[in-house]
Order: structure tokens, then sequence, then C-alpha cells
């Protein structure tokens, strides 16, 4: 597979043991279909403690702006990806396949993705323990799809909140 960047052969391998394409040359990833999000459900890898820190402190300046001005094509369709922002509030910037094929992930954002996920699946975990609802992530009661799928509609408010509070700034 060609690298949507560079146009250079991709490397087939696995990430989290998800099959995923890295480009050696520019570090880019090409993931397929619906797999992003196990990926960075999965957290094998331990994220750099920079990552981390930069996941913490997003909140405390604008979601990052880049220059876009380049035009990734899908290489296993060949339609131009679409730009989105990754889960509305991350300021990583996704190229998608619109036919479905995959997401191409420049260098550093796969990471950045993870270890954003990492840190605010901590701060719900705190906020609900001050509020007395941590059962929903620790009761054994729950089963493990039932705690991801409250967990992902929580963060998804969080950050529905946080939006509208951007907005208004």
């Amino acid at each position: 597979m060609e690298c949507p960047r560079c146009y250079r052969e991709t490397v087939k391998g696995d990430y989290e043991g998800y099959p995923v394409c890295r480009c050696d040359k520019c570090g880019g990833f090409w993931v397929e279909g619906g797999v992003l999000r196990n990926i960075i459900e999965t957290r094998k890898e331990m994220m750099p403690s920079e990552a981390i820190e930069e996941a913490r402190k997003w909140h405390s300046s604008a979601i990052p702006k880049r220059e876009l001005n380049d035009e990734y094509h899908c290489p296993s369709c060949g339609s131009t990806l679409s730009r989105a922002v990754y889960g509305y509030d991350t300021g990583v910037v996704i190229d998608r396949c619109p036919n479905g094929c995959g997401i191409w992930l420049d260098k550093g954002e796969l990471i950045a993705l993870q270890s954003f996920d990492e840190v605010w699946d901590d701060e719900a975990r705190r906020i609900f323990r001050e509020k007395g609802l941590s059962r929903l992530f620790e009761n054994e009661d729950h089963s493990e799809d039932e705690v991801k799928h409250a967990r992902a509609g929580i963060l998804g408010r969080l950050s529905d909140v946080l939006i509208d509070f951007l907005d208004k700034v």
C-alpha cells in the first residue's frame, strides 16, 4: 500500500494487536475501517510522558489549529480523504476515507489520541468518584461493553459541555 502523504510503500504490521500500515519515511499510519477506536481503547502500549502531559494541559489553551493545505488520497480507492478533528475536542486532525476504507494518521497523532483518551478516562473516573457515581466504572455487575458505552456517553457529554463553553468564550 502506498503512503498517502509521501507516496512510499508502507509496511504492514500491528499496533496494540490490530493491523496497521506504517510509513517508515514520514511515520504516519493507515488504519483500516473501524479499527482506530479499538486501538485507542486497548492501551497496551506505554504512552510517553510528554504525550500524557500534553493531553493533560490541552484545555489550558485553544484547540490547536494547523495549516492543512495538502490533500491526501485513499491508498485503497483513490478518493480524496476528508479532514476532521477526531472526537470533536482532541485537537488532532485525522484524514478519513469518505468510502470507509480507512484513516490516515500523521506522525504522533495515534499516540496523541491514545494519551488524550487515557487522561480523560482518568479524569472522568475522578469526577465520578467525587460525585459518588464511581460504580459505573468499578462495579462488577456491569459488563465491559456496558462500562465502555457509559464511559463513551459520559465523555461525549463532557465534550459537548466543553465545546459549548469554548464557543461562548
